[in-house]
């Protein structure tokens, strides 16, 4: 029911959205000149102003900065209730649309705590109520008994442990990186990962009466035999086992995450589960809104509160190079531009997206790729779009190694080498040889080569030196850029990715 209304509200705002612009573009005090600004001191300034007005309820989101420093992003009490709104209207709308029978939830969220949106949405001061953790039992792991049981036995073997007695209908993660990791943690170590519930089923007084409690909130039909199955198990168990009742999951499908849903459609493969496509959404604004005509799904900039420009990827940020959402044509690229009450005014949010088509008057855009995402040694200028072409090209021709691994390319310097770049295949450590790794970059230096004539011409000169082929773990290189272990929130893997450490 819920969910049907909610289509009907969504109508209506689609309905009235030119008219809200408008009173949304005078209530922001938005003229013709009104600038496009970066993130720099003018927006920094509008954002402290802003938290000065909101007293007290002020706190602050920090942005990952893997496309630079850190950024600091205003948020209210009244704003986070909002969002966590937002996200409810379209977890509804999507069950209604995708025929989700059992609609509980389990967000693949971080154990700990950081300064990331995700969690400031989630921070909790009490346990949720009964009918509250049913219904999205993930919110148990900020208790402490369950914060000690991570600790114990890994947050991997604690995630298998609630999905199993909770046995929620729907899976969300923002990365789909972070549920295709806890995937693979199961098939590859499942004697760590089940180790928990083996405890939990052979040695039950051995736990603290606070983790029975929640177990017990926890409970679903059929639930201790699915953990008397796993934990006599001696192989890898696949989630229809562990968690019957999932039947879809929420991630983003924008940008450069194929290869992870490439790795969680063999995990998870269709038609047994949908795959329900995230909305746009940065720390800065949420971008796009879902619009469901039932499994057909059109995203279009339309949150509340907020002012939607944008710019035609070749043009210069000015004023009169802004575009309406009305005026954006199917085909072509667009970098958005918003504004809204707590400080931005017309931001350049350096986002790229594809207008699909028009539906109502609104366009249906697609995340592409971040405009400015480069890096220069002596001036070659290498930016993601040319290493995501590369990049393409090495999965077509090293399937066996590359096909579903992510690739992204670290610049490398030091005191004893020539600057070079790095490029790291994201997977088990044993996915690739010494021998293969060596062909593959040999073969990446040479299309690098042939697709930027200044990076070919100072690796002829050498004053850039080959590229560097290593394998790593997605956790470890994830927790190394972070500088911390709570990367499921927030962390974008990129093409193109400048290590804290370089």
């Amino acid at each position: 029911m819920f969910g049907r209304v909610s289509n009907g509200l969504m109508r209506c705002r689609i309905f009235r959205f030119q008219q809200k612009q408008e009173r949304l573009k005078r209530r922001y005090g938005i003229i013709p000149d009104t600038p496009v600004l970066p993130y720099g001191p003018q927006v920094v300034k509008s954002i402290e102003s802003s938290a000065i007005k909101a007293g007290r309820s002020a706190r602050f989101a920090q942005t990952s900065g893997s496309t630079g420093h850190p950024k600091q992003i205003l948020y209210t009490k009244r704003r986070l209730l909002s969002l966590k709104f937002t996200f409810s209207d379209m977890f509804a709308r999507a069950c209604y649309a995708f025929g989700i029978k059992r609609t509980s939830l389990y967000v693949f969220n971080s154990f700990q705590s950081d300064a990331s949106l995700t969690s400031l949405l989630l921070d909790e001061q009490a346990a949720p109520n009964y009918i509250s953790t049913l219904q999205a039992p993930y919110r148990v792991q900020h208790s402490s008994a369950v914060q000690a049981l991570a600790s114990t036995y890994g947050a991997a073997a604690v995630r298998l442990w609630i999905l199993t007695i909770s046995n929620p209908g729907v899976l969300y993660a923002t990365n789909p990186s972070t549920i295709s990791t806890f995937l693979d943690e199961l098939a590859r170590d499942w004697q760590q990962t089940s180790k928990l519930i083996r405890d939990w089923c052979n040695a039950p007084r051995s736990f603290a009466p606070e983790v029975h409690k929640i177990a017990r909130r926890l409970e679903s039909h059929g639930c201790n035999e699915r953990l008397m199955q796993i934990a006599t198990s001696d192989a890898p168990l696949p989630l229809s086992v562990c968690a019957p009742a999932v039947e879809a999951y929420i991630c983003w499908t924008g940008g450069y995450v194929k290869p992870f849903l490439d790795r969680l459609a063999k995990h998870l493969p269709s038609p047994r589960y949908k795959l329900i496509p995230m909305y746009s959404m940065s720390t800065e604004t949420i971008e796009t809104l879902p619009h469901f005509r039932r499994e057909d799904v059109a995203f279009l900039p339309i949150a509340a509160g907020v002012v939607y420009e944008f710019i035609e990827e070749q043009e210069l940020d000015r004023a009169d190079n802004l575009l309406n959402p009305q005026q954006l044509e199917p085909g072509k690229l667009y970098a958005m531009v918003v504004s809204d009450a707590y400080g931005l005014r017309r931001y350049q949010t350096d986002d790229l997206f594809l207008c699909k088509r028009m539906l109502n008057g609104l366009p249906d855009l697609a995340f592409v790729r971040r405009r400015s995402l480069e890096y220069s040694f002596t001036g070659e200028k290498l930016t993601a779009e040319q290493l995501t072409s590369v990049f393409e090209q090495l999965r077509a021709m090293y399937p066996s190694q590359l096909a579903d691994r992510f690739l992204t390319c670290v610049p490398t310097h030091s005191a004893n080498t020539i600057p070079h770049y790095r490029l790291l295949i994201l997977g088990n450590q044993h996915t690739t040889t010494a021998t293969s790794r060596n062909v593959i970059a040999t073969r990446c230096d040479e299309l690098l080569c042939e697709i930027n004539c200044e990076y070919g011409s100072k690796r002829s000169t050498g004053r850039l030196g080959p590229i560097e082929c290593s394998n790593a773990e997605i956790r470890d290189f994830a927790e190394r850029f972070e500088n911390n272990a709570t990367w499921e929130t927030q962390f974008k893997f990129l093409p193109l990715i400048r290590l804290k450490s370089c």
